[in-house]
């Protein structure tokens, strides 16, 4: 097979470059792959690598420069996070090489490795793999859903009953307080009519003591 030019081979990754969201994704990190070896390697480059790589040829001192850079310069008018991103989904991608035909996102790829280590269960071994795997996210997703329904049903049965309780608690102390007023004032009459009984006993023993001997026999008598 004929060497690329570095303008042929810029031109190649420009065109598989793509959008994030398509499959095209792969077909840039495999050209990547092909094209600079190195930029994958553990490690960084060694300046003479990158000097006699596309990168120099390119007249850039680093992938970074070359994937920032506008493309009418020679480089890739791209971003550096994007790209780090693509690197880690192309190396899990690598380990389960059935990925890089299954039409997947790097992020769905990231997304997936990473709910994978966090859940500690193997990573899908294939499409089908996957697909029971989602199935089976997505049915203990809705059982979740549906105990949260069901336990949200419970706490409002709770409260509503907790508040009848106290609705039966409120009428039951009114109920003692209207008791206690009654009983209460039926006690203040009473007091009242002691006060006056007692008024007039002792306005009549003040009477008494006034009288002679004769006059008590009489009033005695009288009574």
């Amino acid at each position: 097979m004929t060497a690329l030019t570095p303008n042929q081979a810029h031109a190649e990754l420009l065109e598989t470059l793509g959008n994030e969201s398509s499959a095209r994704w792969i077909e840039f990190m495999q050209a990547v792959t092909r094209l600079l070896p190195d930029v994958l390697s553990v490690g960084r480059p060694s300046a003479e690598a990158i000097k006699s790589s596309l990168i120099g040829e390119l007249g850039f001192t680093s992938w970074a420069d070359m994937i920032e850079a506008p493309a009418e310069q020679g480089g890739l008018g791209w971003n550096l996070s994007a790209w780090k991103a693509w690197r880690r989904a192309w190396a899990v991608a690598q380990e389960h090489p059935w990925l890089q035909q299954a039409g997947l996102s790097s992020s769905e790829i990231n997304t997936l490795a990473q709910d994978c280590k966090r859940d500690g269960v193997p990573f899908p071994s294939s499409v089908e793999d996957l697909e029971a795997l989602r199935s089976g996210r997505r049915t203990a997703q809705e059982a979740r859903r549906s105990d949260s329904v069901a336990s949200a049903a419970l706490r409002a049965e709770n409260a509503e009953k907790a508040a009848h309780e106290a609705r039966m608690d409120a009428l039951k102390a009114q109920a003692e307080a209207d008791t206690l007023r009654d009983q209460l004032s039926a006690a203040q009459e009473r007091a009242e009519s002691l006060a006056q009984q007692l008024g007039r006993l002792s306005l009549e023993r003040e009477r008494l003591a006034g009288m002679g001997l004769w006059q008590r026999l009489m009033w005695a008598l009288k009574g």
